[in-house]
């Protein structure tokens, strides 16, 4: 028989026992007894797949749809990027800008006067390069016409804004115009940003 050194030892080993009866069966009880499979309605998993199949071929078939749109989209982004000015450099996308601008001058009836064409900023837009070039000439009114006309059906894509007119002389129907002359570039045109540097 087993010997208790204390009171306190004899009744703690005596509701130790009961506690430990019922783990035991419950822990063969549990491992005894076969797990029961989990029983599938055949029917709902016939539908689910069902459901899945439809779905996918709903996507194949709007397969061919997407390819086509695709396709269609690449061949715009091609003809959109063959309009961009293309250069090494921020300054030689501007030189370029000023040399387009000087020849579609030359080419108008009534004379376009350069007066003056001063390099503006390169900077990002969005995924590409804003190339602004200040241009300021004195023409006829049909001259700025026939000249803005001219920008704009040119194969690079060109235009304006800040456009402004003054007429100095209304005898000889000359006018002074100023604008800020955009072309678009490639990305890489767009100079990068100065970061800080740490001390």
């Amino acid at each position: 028989m087993i010997q208790f050194s204390s009171e306190r030892e004899r009744k703690l080993v005596l509701s130790l026992i009961p506690a430990l009866i019922v783990t035991a069966i419950v822990y063969f009880y549990t491992e005894s007894s076969p797990s029961a499979a989990p029983t599938m309605d055949s029917a709902a998993a016939i539908e689910v797949a069902k459901a899945r199949l439809d779905r996918a071929r709903g996507i194949a078939a709007t397969l061919p749809a997407l390819q086509d749109s695709r396709k269609s989209l690449d061949a715009g982004l091609a003809v959109w990027n063959k309009r961009l000015i293309t250069a090494d450099t921020p300054a030689q996308a501007q030189a370029q800008l000023n040399q387009i601008f000087r020849r579609i001058a030359r080419l108008q009836g009534p004379a376009v006067e350069i007066r003056n064409m001063d390099l503006g900023s390169v900077h990002a837009a969005n995924a590409f390069t804003e190339i602004l070039v200040s241009v300021s000439f004195d023409c006829q009114v049909e001259g700025l016409v026939n000249l803005l006309t001219d920008l704009s059906a040119q194969p690079e894509f060109l235009t304006w804004r800040d456009l402004r007119v003054v007429s100095p002389d209304s005898k000889q129907k000359r006018i002074n115009v100023s604008m800020v002359l955009v072309a678009i570039g490639p990305a890489k045109l767009a100079p990068r940003p100065v970061q800080a540097v740490r001390g």
